[in-house]
């Protein structure tokens, strides 16, 4: 499941997830682009919107997806701040 309510994933899981929203959210912004940026990576607005607020458990195809649209190494996504 896809979603925050999913009981069977602890919280060290969501602290993961949140952190690599942050991090997501951090590299758009160091980019210059906008939520509405990312739709010509192929993200539409509200899938993308969900990415980023660290309720939405990101697959490794879409964190590929996002690290090609940033030029970065997917392994930045993982970094604390």
């Amino acid at each position: 499941a896809n979603v925050r309510k999913d009981n069977n994933l602890d919280d060290h899981y969501w602290k993961l997830i949140r952190r690599i929203a942050k991090n997501i959210k951090s590299l758009r912004e160091s980019k210059k682009l906008s939520q509405e940026d990312m739709f010509s990576f192929g993200f539409e607005r509200r899938w993308y919107q969900r990415i980023e607020s660290g309720t939405y458990s990101v697959s490794l195809p879409t964190l590929d997806r996002l690290a090609r649209a940033f030029k970065v190494d997917v392994s930045t996504f993982f970094n604390k701040q």
